[in-house]
């Protein structure tokens, strides 16, 4: 027997499991962090990717609007806005004309703690600070529309964002379910939209043929970035992590171009080599832990590295339960995936009692449930939420273990202790498999 230890929170949850029987551990490989991440930061912002200095493009600014993310992020937003705001101020540029605005997307607003932690008290006390809610809809403005493939975008955007001469967006870069990968035009979209714009851009991913983690090239990616083109994003600032959150690559510049260039290093420093899928995944939803909502990326990563008919065993502490903001997540996740997809297609992202945004991640929740049986460890998700999951619920990961050892007790084994940010590869199966 071998002892394992996964993530929970800021916890471990420990089970042992037939060494014989491991057939990945899910490691990632460790990139060398910066040396000196303020000065490479600066580096970045002299040299960006895809245009002219920064200094260049704010000296004749007069309001510039900074986007930041939330607490469901860990972008170390707050080292880079002391150097951001500093540099700037080289530049000519007033504290008194710069903005920061949060970009929760259709998250709840941050409490004030969440919000110091984030940007830093520094920060705090230096410029106007704001928080996007969605679901105000006097500091939304309508843009008309923009058109992907087959798709009609409704753009609505935070009124800020079309009062500054100057949008900057931070944020990071990993594995996403919908958008392929994190960062680039995220941060303006969902960031700062409304919720009919979120909905037209999350339901394109979520009725493909197959679920787009890793794959940036896709119609949510293409939407979230013909949003920012309509509404002017100018700027962005990423940083890409290893499994250590050591900050090993800064990009900065334009939208699309500084976005894939830290997109190749992102595969690198969250990819994980999967031989085959294994008949049992052990998957925790580190470091996406705060709700099921954010939680569901363990799920994402599983459904590549199990096998059909296989089990997995989903370990998230979820502090803050099921959702925030969507009540109609509930309804969705009664559906079956052919009927949640065929009612999705029928609504319209205007519509937002019908919450098509709940509808791609109960989509997702269903192609997974589908493919394996899914046993579920988690303090904050209780057995109504479990049971309307489709989970089973069990006391320990030790329980949840020993019960999928006793439906395949030949089963091969996988464990992915970052899924929640990781990317499972999966070698190709050799000739006649």
């Amino acid at each position: 027997m071998m002892d394992i230890s996964i993530p929970y929170g800021r916890a471990f949850l420990k089970a042992q499991l037939p060494v014989e029987r491991l057939l990945f551990a899910g490691e990632m490989e460790r990139l060398p962090a910066l040396a000196n991440f303020e000065e490479a930061l600066r580096k970045a912002l002299d040299r960006p990717v895809g245009c002219e200095p920064l200094r260049n493009l704010v000296e004749s600014r007069v309001k510039l609007l900074i986007l930041v993310e939330d607490n469901t992020r860990n972008t170390p937003v707050d080292r880079i806005l002391p150097v951001l705001l500093s540099y700037l101020q080289e530049a000519g540029v007033a504290l008194s004309s710069i903005e920061i605005l949060t970009a929760p997307g259709t998250h709840r607003v941050m409490t004030p703690p969440e919000l110091e932690a984030k940007i830093g008290a520094g920060a705090a006390n230096r410029v106007r600070v704001s928080q996007h809610d969605f679901s105000d809809l006097e500091n939304l403005k309508d843009l008309g529309t923009v058109q992907v493939g087959g798709s009609v975008i409704p753009v609505q955007v935070n009124r800020k964002a079309l009062e500054a001469d100057f949008i900057i967006g931070i944020g990071d870069i990993i594995p996403h379910c919908d958008a392929g990968f994190s960062g680039g035009a995220k941060i303006l979209q969902p960031g700062i939209c409304g919720y009919a714009t979120t909905a037209a851009t999350h339901v394109a991913a979520a009725l493909l043929d197959e679920i787009p983690l890793g794959i940036v090239e896709n119609p949510c990616r293409q939407g979230m970035e013909e949003v920012a083109r309509r509404v002017g994003l100018s700027f962005i600032i990423n940083v890409v992590k290893n499994f250590q959150n050591e900050i090993v690559e800064v990009v900065a510049g334009d939208f699309i171009a500084a976005h894939r260039q830290g997109v190749r290093t992102s595969r690198r420093s969250f990819g994980v080599s999967v031989p085959a899928p294994a008949d049992i995944v052990i998957v925790s939803s580190y470091p996406c832990d705060i709700d099921y909502w954010q939680a569901e990326k363990g799920i994402i990563s599983a459904y590549f590295a199990v096998r059909r008919g296989g089990v997995i065993i989903f370990v998230a502490p979820c502090p803050e339960g099921l959702e925030h903001n969507h009540p109609r997540l509930r309804d969705w996740l009664k559906l079956n995936y052919t009927e949640a997809c065929a009612a999705a297609r029928n609504c319209s992202p205007e519509d937002t009692q019908a919450d098509l945004i709940a509808a791609d991640l109960a989509i997702l929740n269903a192609r997974v449930r589908e493919k394996a049986d899914i046993l579920l460890v988690s303090d904050g998700l209780t057995p109504a939420d479990s049971a309307i999951l489709g989970y089973q619920k069990l006391a320990s990961l030790q329980d949840a273990v020993d019960r999928a050892l006793r439906r395949l007790p030949a089963g091969t084994i996988g464990v992915l202790p970052r899924g929640g940010d990781c990317l499972p590869i999966v070698a190709p199966a050799g000739p006649g498999l």
